[in-house]
Parts: structure tokens; sequence; C-alpha cells
């Protein structure tokens, strides 16, 4: 499968969690499907990375995932988003403050000869979009010294 394809395939996976398009998930995600990034429990295949969606939507409302650069290399494609929404509804134990977010993510599908994505995972910035909920504090040096 040639990269363009591959990176076609991931960047339709986008409609997943901007859309909740059920088609795009059943159409494109593997039954074998493993998210690596999802909650300790969630079920892979389709229905498992919709229900992660459905999850990220119903905590943050006008969630967004925007592209913003991608690149594929053999079954392999990455590509960087920005998150953002209003942090709404319960995220890991933080009830929702309706403080507003924006972090970036990077997120790699893994895309077989079949067409389908396999395997998912994703770099975020957590503790970014933590601090932005309330969650934790940053204390960062003041400008002009070291760490």
């Amino acid at each position: 499968m040639s990269n363009q394809k591959v990176l076609e395939i991931a960047h339709q996976m986008g409609k997943v969690f901007n859309d909740l398009d059920e088609k795009v998930a059943h159409d494109l995600v593997a039954p074998d499907f493993v998210d690596y990034e999802a909650p300790p429990g969630t079920p892979g295949g389709p229905d498992g990375y919709l229900g992660t969606a459905r999850w990220m939507n119903s905590v943050f409302t006008e969630a967004s995932w925007d592209h913003i650069d991608s690149f594929a290399d053999g079954d392999k494609a990455v590509v960087r988003v920005r998150f953002t929404g209003i942090h709404t509804g319960n995220f890991l134990g933080f009830e929702g403050s309706g403080n507003k977010v924006d972090v970036e993510h990077i997120h790699i599908y893994r895309v077989g000869d079949d067409g389908l994505v396999h395997e998912h995972w994703a770099c975020r910035q957590d503790l970014f979009l933590l601090a932005q909920i309330g969650a934790v504090e940053l204390k960062l040096p003041p400008t002009g010294t070291q760490a």
C-alpha cells in the first residue's frame, strides 16, 4: 500500500473523534484493533474506538481535533493535531471545570495490507491539559533562570 493511501486512511480516522462517524469506524477499524492509549478496560475493535471518542466528546464540549501536520512511511502514519474543547464532564476523576483546553497530540496508526487500522499509539500533552482544567498546578522557573 502506498504512503499516500496509508495517510488518507489515517486522516479518515479523525472523523471518528471529530464527527463520531460510526461508518468510518466500522469501515476502517479492524476487529483486532488495539488502542494503546485508551483507558484501561476499553475494548478493542471499532466499538472500543468509538466508545473512547464518545467519552472524550462527552467530557469536553466543542471538542475538536484539528490537523496540523502528518506523514506516512510504510504501514504507519503519523498525524499531529491540536485538541481543543471545554472541560464540562468528569475527566479521570476531575469534575468539569468549564475551562478551555488547547493541547497538541501526535497519533500513530498502523494500517494493514487489508486497508484497516490495526494499532494506534499517541503522545499527548496530558500534563498541560490537567493544568488547564485546574487538576494540577505547574510551577515554572522565573524567566531568565536555569532549571
